[in-house]
């Protein structure tokens, strides 16, 4: 299983998802948007010209700043544990 997370250092969102990541001892790699002007861009093709974050990448799926349900609801379904 290959995670990446888009987000922004400080926000809320993307600082909570990090964290669960870590704690779960989840191997993934973490893309700050207003450094990496690769991942900004790709946000930016994403979200139709705007920067928006966070983005998760679990494998070939894409979920647009998902809220703390979904991405819940994603780590039960995925069986992984903070």
């Amino acid at each position: 299983m290959k995670i990446v997370l888009y987000g922004r250092k400080g926000h809320a969102h993307t600082v909570a998802y990090k964290n669960f990541l870590k704690s779960a001892e989840v191997p993934f790699e973490y893309k700050d948007v207003s450094v990496d002007d690769q991942a900004k861009e790709h946000t930016k093709e994403l979200y139709e010209g705007q920067i928006k974050y966070p983005t998760l990448f679990v494998d070939d799926e894409v979920y647009l700043t998902p809220s703390s349900d979904t991405f819940n609801k994603l780590m039960q379904d995925l069986k992984l544990r903070g």
